[in-house]
Formats: structure tokens, sequence, C-alpha cells
């Protein structure tokens, strides 16, 4: 069955850099209409770009470490020590994105924050390492490719940079000759910030957290995401904002040896293994168990179209999706189970698509991060989430 599919995007605009809590803060304010994405074949390819990401660091695991990762498949072959960074919410594929500073003279440049990713990679314009005066060409270079066919590649360099008020040395920076990035993004760099055990860059690279702590940079090896639909999403490093949250935090231990932050919980009573993603629009995992969450939330239907599996429903009701951690509930709202509309029914932000990743695995993105404030806690190696307010 094809569906006559609209995925509605926003944009959003830099705000003003604040201090919370001793921490690095960004500020995303929502402005302007929607846009409706019309081709399903443009959202397929959203969703492939996403999975490709993650066989990349499957691969990335596998080259480092000589063994499998845990989702391997056949398949897959006073200085200030908090800060805060503003961001914005760009286009389809809902990444947030902030502005870092690297070299001296300093170059500002908007980056993608994502962890689902290690490494930092950023395309040559702006950033010149032969301007910098901090730069090191370390002789060394990388190549990694994308599901949309294009690709990074280029010199390694380590130089200087600074997140908000914090300024520190030696991040390694992929620096590509090519524009891998769409057109319609406005990030020049992807900043990643999963654990190191997936970046594709030698060990004597540094990635953006591993620099911040070698150098004991911040008040706690710590982010927090808080993303919001409206005014007030935020990204800290360094400390925890309470103001965020209601309630206490529900921590859930995950293991950085798999480089992802993989955690496990449930999905409307069925179990999931789950990677926690700011880089991903939907809640994304294989058709078969969408087809078992479906089945458990009354109202909706399962619909397939172009080898991917959807959600539909009355737009006048609000599905039960309850996303469950460590025996807590987290309630997706009305503005985040609905995700744009397929023909006279409303689409749910839970979608269906095979992968080389492991059946039960699922991805959780944009309708579980507004929906939740979520601490990834390097120090204790640990994720914590709470009820935003």
């Amino acid at each position: 069955m094809q569906l006559g599919i609209k995925i509605f995007a926003a944009a959003f605009a830099l705000t003003t850099l604040v201090s919370a809590h001793e921490g690095v803060v960004i500020n995303v304010d929502r402005r302007g209409g929607p846009e409706p994405i019309n081709d399903i074949r443009k959202l397929k390819g959203v969703f492939q770009a996403i999975l490709h990401k993650y066989e990349s660091g499957i691969l990335s695991y596998k080259h480092r470490t000589g063994k499998d990762h845990i989702w391997h498949t056949p398949k897959i072959s006073k200085r200030s020590d908090v800060t805060s960074i503003n961001m914005q919410d760009i286009s389809d594929e809902t990444q947030w994105i902030g502005e870092i500073c690297l070299g001296k003279p300093s170059t500002c440049v908007l980056a993608h924050f994502d962890t689902g990713s290690a490494d930092f990679i950023i395309v040559k314009d702006p950033y010149d390492p032969a301007k910098s005066n901090t730069s090191v060409d370390t002789k060394k270079t990388f190549s990694q490719g994308y599901a949309d066919g294009s690709k990074a590649e280029g010199g390694i360099f380590i130089d200087s940079f600074s997140v908000g008020e914090i300024h520190a040395k030696n991040l390694s920076i992929g620096v590509s000759k090519k524009n891998f990035l769409q057109s319609f993004e406005k990030n020049k760099a992807i900043a990643g910030l999963s654990f190191s055990s997936i970046k594709s860059f030698d060990d004597e690279h540094l990635t953006l957290m591993e620099a911040f702590k070698q150098q004991n940079k911040l008040k706690k090896n710590l982010f927090q995401f808080t993303l919001k639909s409206g005014k007030g999403s935020t990204l800290n490093f360094g400390d925890i904002d309470t103001s965020k949250f209601c309630d206490e935090l529900t921590w859930v231990d995950v293991n950085p040896i798999w480089g992802f932050y993989i955690v496990g919980g449930r999905i409307n009573g069925q179990k999931a293994i789950t990677a926690i993603d700011s880089g991903t629009t939907f809640i994304i995992g294989s058709r078969r168990q969408l087809k078992k969450v479906i089945a458990k939330t009354p109202g909706v239907s399962y619909l397939e179209s172009d080898g991917m599996g959807y959600g539909v429903f009355d737009c006048n009701i609000t599905p039960n999706v309850t996303i469950t951690y460590g025996g807590t509930d987290f309630k997706l709202s009305r503005e985040h189970v609905a995700r744009g509309t397929a023909g006279t029914k409303c689409l749910l932000s839970i979608v269906g698509m095979d992968s080389g990743l492991p059946l039960d695995t699922w991805i959780m993105g944009d309708p579980f991060f507004q929906t939740t404030s979520i601490v990834f806690d390097h120090d204790h190696k640990r994720l914590g989430f709470a009820p935003q307010k």
C-alpha cells in the first residue's frame, strides 16, 4: 500500500547564551510554520541514513577491538567547568545544532550534537586548519560513507576549541574535502557525543568528551539534553539543571564498551533494547516489533508502505504510548505521539524499518527527547531520565 504522508518539520532560531546551574545551556525557540514533506521515499532515505550511522559505528567498533559489537549481525560486516550553548532544530531530520568555536583565531560554526556517533567531522568551509595558529596536522586521513551516497573524507587535525564558556584543546577534527551534508542543513559539522569505542579515528585522537575529561574541564563529566517543541530547549555540559524536570531522575546503567547509549526498556509493555539518539526524528524499530507495540495500542492500525511499517489513527484521539525505563513510565503527549498525517489519518511517531540491526533493537529519537530531560553521565556510566516540566 502506498501512503500519502506529510511529515511536519519546524525551523528553530538561535537564542542568547545563558548560564544555568553552573552549566552550559543551549536555548531553542520554534519559529515559523511547519513545512510538510510529501515524498515517502525521502522519508525512507532519512531513516536509512540513520541506520547507516549505526552500521558505521558497529564497523568502527570491530576495527578498533577486533571483536563483534553486541549489535553485530551478518549483514553488517576558575575556569568554567560547566557551560551551555545555544541550539536550534534544523529541517526534517530534527537535528539539534549549536555553536562550537575552533582554533586561534577562532572560527565558530554550527554543529549537530549527535549522541549516536563519536567523531568530530566538519566541512572545510568555513574552518581552515591552515589559518589556525593552534592546529596540528596529524598527516592521517579518514573516510566516512553515508547511506545517501555522500562521503566525508580528508585529513585529521588537532586543534583548540570552545563550547560556550569552556575552552579546551586537543580535539581531533576530521576536515572533509567534500561537502557531505545535505543542502538544507545549516550545520557545518557533526559533533559526536557517544562513547569512544565506536569512533573511527585512532585511539590517540580525542573525541569532544574525551578532550573535556582528559583536561578536567567539566565539573562533572556529563551532559543533559532537554529538548522542547517550543522555547526553552537546552544542552548542558558539566552539571545537571534540576529546574528542567519534575520528580527525581530515574537512573539506568549503560555499558560504554558498546559505544552507543544502549539501555533496556519497554514500549507499551513490550521489551525493547534501545539506543538513545539525539539525531533521530522518530522512534524506529523493526516492522515485527512495531506490529507488537501497535497490537497493544488501542485505536492504532498497522499499515505498510514501500517496505516500512506505520501506525495510523483517527486524528481526534490520542493513542497511549508509554515508554518505561528503570520502572518509571514516560507517556508521550499528543504533540509527540503524532508526527504528520497519512491521508485522512494521523501518523504515529513510531515507525518500523528492517535493517541489519537485531530485531529487538529500537532507536529512541526526538519524540522521547521532547518528553523527558535526559542526563548522559560518563563518570558513573549511566543515563538519567525525568519528565520535563
